[in-house]
């Protein structure tokens, strides 16, 4: 009895991880995102008018980005709504706590299940040597989605302060750029445009390289 209740969770959770691909998928395809920038003036004065607009927006931002919508997109929706500092707390704040919902939803539903019917996924996910805040900065610079990083990230032995913390960091560099460039568009005149999109263009070179050089002191101590 104990073995069948079990062999029905394992495809429950199996079922569960490819229902969050499906609808993710279905979302992005359904959905036409690229409204959203062009909305941005109605969107603000919906959030506005509730009383509660920035933690509605993080709210909606953790969702959105837990199901797979990019989170670049939300970023420069964040700098075009509430202007570049509140912004950028607002969207890297949400983006990386729906990160780690996809995250701890893959853990909870999949990992004993992958490890045990499907090891060259786990040993794929496990590559890397997954185990670190490293790691999971490295993971994050890879050009693959955000959901599926997620993912692999859960199916890792990577524990819940190290991806925080990767992530956090990892986030950074495109995250600024994009809200830099959001809270640009909406300039009242081209000194401030340009001031924005100069700021943006330079976040978007120099972040990656602090980051690499504080990857390489990283990695020079540990050896």
């Amino acid at each position: 009895m104990s073995r069948s209740k079990n062999s029905f969770s394992k495809i429950v959770a199996v079922l569960l991880l490819v229902l969050l691909l499906i609808v993710s998928g279905l979302i992005l395809t359904v959905v036409p995102f690229s409204e959203l920038i062009n909305q941005s003036h109605q969107i603000k004065e919906v959030l506005v008018s509730t009383g509660y607009a920035p933690l509605i927006f993080l709210a909606a931002s953790a969702v959105l980005t837990a199901l797979g919508v990019p989170r670049l997109l939300l970023c420069t929706l964040a700098g075009m709504v509430f202007g570049f500092e509140l912004g950028t707390v607002l969207s890297h704040c949400g983006t990386i706590l729906g990160a780690y919902i996809t995250f701890a939803f893959a853990r909870w539903v999949g990992r004993d299940v992958v490890q045990n019917k499907f090891p060259k996924l786990m040993s794929l996910a496990q590559s890397s040597q997954v185990s670190g805040w490293y790691s999971v900065l490295l993971m994050r610079q890879l050009p693959i989605s955000g959901l599926y990083n997620s993912i692999l990230l859960g199916l890792s032995s990577v524990s819940h302060l190290h991806f925080w913390i990767g992530s956090f960091i990892g986030f950074l560099p495109l995250g600024v750029t994009a809200t830099l460039i959001g809270a640009g568009v909406f300039q009242a005149d081209l000194i401030s445009l340009g001031r924005y999109l100069a700021f943006a263009a330079c976040a978007f070179y120099l972040l990656p390289l602090l980051i690499r050089w504080l990857l390489a002191q990283y990695r020079g101590k540990t050896v």
